[in-house]
């Protein structure tokens, strides 16, 4: 169903539980994820290498890319959309805040999916998340 999964990361904010998403749903299809994280910091590159290598220990077929990014945060969603071109599914964080940030900052997930024709699974910043695909 799903053969190449790309999961845009913010190492230093996403939970470990975009991850274990991500790399689940990779082993359950046998799929490619390749993580993607936009900066130059490099904590988050080191973190972002252990998850891989992690990944890796488990079987999944796994791809990362640090990509130098200069512009405005309200940029990423279209940068997203440009690297998913060949992908079928786009695994993302997402952070709870509350009405009047909302109303002031954009959400990045909300601009994505309407720059995309492929699924975008969005995952909740906290709170735990069961596959629909998952054998009883």
């Amino acid at each position: 169903m799903f053969q190449k999964i790309l999961v845009p990361i913010n190492p230093l904010e996403d939970q470990d539980l975009l991850v274990k998403t991500a790399s689940d749903l990779g082993v359950e299809q046998n799929a490619l994820v390749s993580f993607v994280y936009f900066g130059e910091d490099q904590k988050a590159i080191t973190k972002l290498e252990e998850y891989v290598e992690n990944c890796r220990q488990m079987g999944l077929k796994v791809k990362y890319e640090a990509i130098s990014f200069d512009g405005q945060e309200k940029e990423i969603p279209k940068k997203i959309a440009e690297l998913s071109t060949n992908c079928d599914l786009i695994i993302m964080g997402h952070l709870k805040f509350d009405k009047i940030y909302r109303f002031v900052h954009q959400s990045t997930a909300a601009d994505l999916i309407n720059l995309v024709s492929i699924p975008v699974m969005v995952i909740p910043d906290e709170g735990n998340c069961k596959f629909i695909l998952d054998k009883y």
